[in-house]
């Protein structure tokens, strides 16, 4: 026993050295982009969006406790979704940097109410915007920049841009040009979810586009043109029709100068004022003009219909007069249940009573 106890100490005292063996344990990782995960996870199952190029941003998000961390080959993909939750509801000490971060943290727009004492110019401050930013995406709230109602809700874009509603078969070079924007800054802007590709762009979505601007208004439409009389036809492709057989809350004019209110109970039938092809139906309900459907009539007429419930359309459906197109809601800026109509012609603001038998 003796001689085996010796021969022990010897190899303690005189140990075996293993060529290019490390002295101290090695830990290989290929990458780490998010806090709390364990170094040595399959890279191959985190979602692509997170290997994409890095653009800073500090967000806040909770401590965590080392000993709360999974095992390394356990669990992955339930721990990206826990920490994204922590990041979305968390207001403690971090800092994380991630691409997704950005689109997930900078949204297309803010809402904001009209506080008392509120100015368009201490609103544009608030939000790093010029003031022209504000009145442009606001068009239908901030008639008066000296006269901003209180309670009521506006969209203030989150970088100076414009706020655009994506008809179907528009472009990002279509959109582009209509405000006298980049594409690139279009494409490569994060919340609008095109990654760098333009053809992922689809109708129905509301978009910024970052430094657009909103041209001057239209020259008039050209003289050969049919000219629409008070309580006439005329225009497009037929007769003009009531969207609702509703009181008219809100007339056309200075102090509403985009088109016309027309007040019923939730979920009158909003239709069709004439034929022709759905170009949009979404929106976001709350602010503006919340839900809405846009119709290309042809030979430059459009109209809108704000405010709705409900869709009973797609885009790109062909829609006769009179079709239901949805239904009267409060979504958006509203005080009460109406629709609002908007006639535009070559892009151009008209009065609809001017076209309305």
């Amino acid at each position: 026993m003796g001689a085996i106890f010796c021969f022990v100490v010897a190899i303690g005292l005189f140990p075996v050295t293993v060529p290019g063996a490390p002295s101290q344990p090695v830990l290989t990782v290929s990458r780490l982009s998010l806090p709390s995960l364990a170094p040595s996870a399959d890279r191959a199952v985190i979602p692509d969006y997170l290997e994409a190029g890095a653009q800073p941003l500090t967000v806040v998000a909770p401590a965590v406790d080392a000993d709360a961390l999974p095992d390394a080959a356990d669990g992955t993909d339930a721990r990206v979704a826990a920490i994204q939750e922590e990041q979305a509801q968390s207001a403690g000490d971090g800092v994380v940097e991630a691409a997704r971060v950005q689109e997930d943290r900078i949204p297309i727009f803010f809402e904001y109410e009209i506080q008392e004492g509120d100015t368009v110019y201490s609103i544009a401050e608030r939000f790093n915007v010029s003031t022209d930013y504000v009145v442009w995406n606001n068009a239908d709230v901030i008639t008066d920049s000296d006269l901003l109602e209180v309670g009521s809700r506006l969209q203030i874009p989150s970088v100076e841009g414009i706020i655009h509603s994506v008809r179907i078969d528009e472009t990002v070079s279509d959109i582009a040009d209509q405000y006298e924007a980049n594409s690139d800054d279009i494409i490569s802007f994060a919340a609008n979810g095109l990654r760098n590709d333009p053809n992922l762009l689809t109708p129905d979505v509301l978009i910024l586009v970052p430094g657009g601007v909103i041209p001057p208004p239209p020259p008039p439409p050209p003289a050969d043109t049919i000219v629409p009389q008070p309580g006439g036809g005329g225009g497009g492709t037929g007769a003009w029709g009531w969207p609702v057989a509703g009181l008219l809350s809100s007339p056309f004019g200075p102090g509403h100068p985009l088109g016309i209110d027309l007040a019923g109970p939730v979920g009158t039938p909003v239709t069709t004022a004439q034929g022709g092809t759905v170009t949009f139906a979404g929106g976001n309900p709350c602010c503006s003009y919340g839900y809405h459907i846009i119709v290309d009539h042809g030979d430059g007429y459009e109209t809108l219909y704000a405010h709705l419930s409900g869709f009973n359309v797609v885009s790109g459906q062909y829609v006769d007069s009179g079709d239901v197109l949805g239904w009267i809601g409060m979504t958006g800026r509203t005080t009460g249940p109406h629709v609002h109509f908007e006639l535009r012609r070559w892009g151009a603001y008209q009065d609809p009573l001017w076209f309305l038998p």
